[in-house]
C-alpha cells in the first residue's frame, strides 16, 4: 500500500504540503528583509487563489488560511517593503477569503491595513462585502463598513446602508442603532434623524443613553421645527405679499397646521422685520 493510501497518508501528505508552504513563505521573508534593506522593495512571490490551493490544501483549508494570514501580518507589518501593498487585495480576498471564507479576522485586519495603511477604503469595502455575503449573520462586517463610509468616506448615506445591515442581525450592540440614526442627519434628512433617535430615547436601557438620544432628539426637533417655520414663512408671503406680524399668524392663514413650540416650551424668536425665525439658545449638543 502507498504511503499516500495508508490511513492517515492524506492528513500527512497535507501537513507536509502545508509545512512546505510556511517554510518557503519564511525563506521569503527572509529574503524580503534583505532586499528591502539594500533596495527598499521587495516583489511579493505568486500565491494562486485561494480555489487552486483548495485542492494543494487536501481538506485543511481552515488550516492553510490560518497559516497565510499569519504570514500576511508579519509582510505587511514589515514597513521597509515599498510596495508591500501591490498584491493587498489578492491575498485578503482571493487567497484567504476563498480558501476560508467564514475566517472573519482576515476581512477585519484586510481592511484594516487596505483603509488606514494603503489608504484604499473602496478596496476594503469589497473585501467586507465579500465577508458580508459568506456571513450573513455577523453584524461586525457590515459595521466597519459602514464605519469606513463614513469615517473614511464621508458617504452618509451609504454608511446608513451598512448599519441597517448591521441592525438586521440579532444580538447587534444598541451602540449600532446610534450610528444608524446619525447618519441620517449628517446626510440631511434630520426628519427621519429625529424619528430614529426619538425611538432610542423611548427603549433606551440606561440613563447615558437615554441622555445622549435626548440630546439629539432636542436639537433635531428644534431643526425640523425651524425648517417647517421658515417654508410656511415663505408661503406666506407668496399668498399675502408681506410678511405676518406674528407666526400666530402663519397657522390662522392655513400657511401651517400648527405654530410649534421649542422643547422647552417656549416660542421661537421671530422678528417680523427681517423675517428671521430663531431658537433662543445654542442647541444643547454644540454647547
Amino acid at each position: 500500500m502507498s504511503p499516500a493510501r495508508r490511513p492517515g497518508g492524506a492528513r500527512r501528505v497535507a501537513l507536509m504540503a502545508i509545512a512546505c508552504l510556511l517554510l518557503a513563505m519564511a525563506v521569503q521573508g527572509r529574503i524580503e528583509a534583505r532586499a528591502a534593506a539594500s533596495a527598499g522593495s521587495a516583489p511579493l512571490l505568486y500565491l494562486p487563489s485561494g480555489r487552486y490551493l483548495h485542492f494543494a490544501a487536501l481538506g485543511f483549508d481552515a488550516l492553510l488560511a490560518d497559516t497565510i494570514y499569519l504570514w500576511s501580518i508579519q509582510y505587511y507589518g514589515n514597513y521597509q517593503i515599498a510596495d508591500r501593498y501591490l498584491y493587498l487585495e489578492q491575498i485578503y480576498g482571493q487567497v484567504i477569503a476563498e480558501l476560508d471564507p467564514r475566517y472573519l479576522d482576515p476581512y477585519l485586519t484586510g481592511a484594516l491595513i487596505m483603509t488606514t495603511e494603503a489608504r484604499r477604503p473602496e478596496m476594503a469595502l469589497r473585501l467586507l462585502d465579500k465577508g458580508i455575503e459568506h456571513n450573513p449573520q455577523v453584524w461586525i462586517l457590515p459595521f466597519e463598513a459602514g464605519f469606513i463610509c463614513y469615517d473614511d468616506l464621508r458617504d452618509y448615506q451609504r454608511a446608513a446602508a451598512y448599519f441597517e445591515a448591521a441592525l438586521k442581525v440579532p444580538g447587534v450592540p444598541p451602540l449600532v442603532r446610534r450610528f444608524y440614526a446619525e447618519m441620517f442627519n449628517r446626510a440631511g434628512d434630520k426628519r427621519t434623524s429625529l424619528k430614529e433617535w426619538d425611538e432610542i430615547y423611548r427603549t433606551a436601557g440606561d440613563d447615558y443613553v437615554r441622555g445622549v438620544a435626548w440630546n439629539h432628539v432636542h436639537d433635531l426637533t428644534i431643526a425640523v421645527d425651524l425648517a417647517d417655520l421658515r417654508a410656511a414663512l415663505d408661503l406666506y408671503r407668496a399668498r399675502q405679499g408681506k410678511a405676518p406680524r406674528r407666526l400666530q399668524d402663519l397657522a390662522e392663514a392655513g400657511a401651517i397646521g400648527k405654530v410649534p413650540q421649542d422643547p422647552e416650551g417656549r416660542d421661537y424668536l421671530y422678528d417680523p422685520r427681517s423675517g428671521e425665525i430663531s431658537y433662543h439658545a445654542l442647541p444643547v449638543v454644540a454647547r
